[in-house]
């Protein structure tokens, strides 16, 4: 049961309204109050209840949803976490916000985040800091810092995140819930703040693969919706995308400086092991990771810069330092450098293809290699603040991005601090369905997994 007294899935939610154990007018009721309640410091605004009820025979009718800050809502401007407060938004909603409403979802909230999706966790100026609902002295993941608390507290069904360097991925991990980072392009980013547009993708955070699925066939144009799921998303457990995976890992980093801790690795290596003989593909390396992070971030920097320079200029409201600091960066980067990450961008994700996924259909990774760490080792204004543990958080994430291809990040295991270890999965393109049916596989075998849904704040 989630914080509201409803069920914890969204199918499980859809069955009770059908059978009429709660009424639709209750269940979103019951989930504004819950929003309206919480003190984790997840939201930049709360929305009043709808006055009109969605048709209850749409797929998403009765579930509530609250979004990354980052999104154009109905008459909304996205905040991006800075100050001032955002304007009234005269044009249409975002494309993939309009694409929930029309499946009947209610927009709860809008959701903290780092301010202008600059940063790997929730450190934000302008708000408090948000509690990881798991361990207050936890961290919480960033950019997507809010949708990940919302989640993991039960407080709604998903949220619409961005990642651009690993921002659904990362708060997703801090806060042992999932997030799905699609193929680029799959996702329309109509209405969304840029960052850096040829790396930023929409993507989902939820609290099971299942959900995750539901979400994205509503997110998506049906004949897209058809090719992912021919059976329907509902339909998860399919038997063929799961069975007929080969599984491939990558447990070291090529940089000697991401060190993997033992625990970790252990967990890590515990849901390989648990594989079925049939799924099991040889080990692979990627000598060209610290390559691929090399070209992302000169993307990052380069595209903020242009985004920003309004603001670099003293034209546009001022940035927080850590916006400012990347973006001052791309502006000091020479164009032709620029150029050239964008031009072998294609080769590299061929080469990625070819070489790591040559003997699998999925590639598993670690997800924060040192687990979860806490606040005062991240927090870049804390005395006890450790630099590497903070690199150490997108690691193993950007080179997704700059590749284009889709990954997953869940929950796998709690280490010895009862904080969540978390695994990541990469794929072809256009290979969602694949990754969420996997990751609903292990989620099935690893039940002591499972996301912990506090019931208090």
């Amino acid at each position: 049961m989630t914080p509201a007294g409803l069920p914890a899935s969204i199918a499980d939610l859809r069955a009770a309204l059908q059978r009429g154990e709660v009424g639709l007018q209750e269940a979103l009721s019951r989930q504004h109050a819950a929003f309206a309640a919480d003190t984790r410091h997840s939201c930049a605004a709360v929305f009043d209840a709808p006055k009109r009820l969605p048709d209850p025979s749409l797929p998403l009718a009765g579930v509530g949803l609250a979004h990354k800050d980052i999104y154009t809502l109905a008459g909304r401007a996205p905040g991006c976490g800075a100050k001032p407060a955002p304007t009234t938004a005269r044009g249409a909603a975002a494309t993939l916000i309009r694409r929930l409403d029309l499946a009947g979802s209610q927009s709860l909230a809008a959701l903290v985040m780092a301010e202008h999706a600059c940063g790997a966790t929730g450190e934000n100026p302008h708000y408090p800091l948000p509690l990881n609902p798991l361990d207050a002295q936890a961290a919480v993941g960033g950019s997507s810092s809010g949708s990940a608390v919302a989640v993991a507290a039960g407080l709604c069904y998903g949220s619409l995140g961005s990642d651009t360097a690993g921002s659904v991925r990362i708060p997703a991990a801090t806060c042992g819930i999932l997030g799905l980072k699609p193929t680029r392009g799959l996702l329309p980013t109509r209405g969304i703040a840029p960052l850096a547009p040829s790396l930023d993708t929409a993507g989902i955070l939820a609290r099971s693969a299942s959900d995750a699925a539901l979400l994205l066939e509503n997110l998506v144009v049906p004949a897209q919706a058809r090719r992912l799921f021919p059976q329907g998303a509902g339909a998860l457990a399919q038997a063929a995308a799961t069975a007929d995976s080969r599984v491939a890992t990558c447990w070291e980093h090529p940089n000697p400086a991401v060190i993997l801790d033992e625990e970790v690795r252990r967990t890590l290596q515990g849901v390989a092991d648990a594989l079925p003989p049939r799924m099991a593909a040889p080990p692979v390396k990627l000598a060209d990771l610290p390559t691929w992070s090399r070209l992302a971030e000169t993307l990052l920097h380069a595209e903020a810069a242009a985004v920003h320079q309004a603001a670099l200029r003293g034209q546009a409201p001022p940035l927080a330092t850590l916006t400012r600091t990347i973006a001052l960066a791309g502006a000091a980067l020479p164009s032709p450098w620029y150029i050239d990450a964008l031009r072998q961008r294609s080769a590299h994700a061929r080469q990625f293809v070819a070489t790591a996924l040559r003997h699998a259909d999925l590639l598993l990774t670690p997800a924060l290699p040192r687990g979860v760490p806490d606040w005062r080792q991240v927090l870049t204004d804390s005395s006890e603040f450790e630099p590497r543990r903070l690199l150490d958080l997108f690691s193993w994430m950007s080179f997704v991005n700059y590749l284009g291809l889709p990954a997953i990040v869940f929950p796998i295991g709690l280490d010895r601090r009862k904080r969540p270890i978390s695994i990541q999965a990469i794929a072809r393109p256009g290979q969602e369905a694949r990754l969420l049916a996997f990751a609903r596989h292990v989620e099935q075998a690893r039940p002591s997994a499972a996301p912990i849904l506090p019931s208090t704040p």
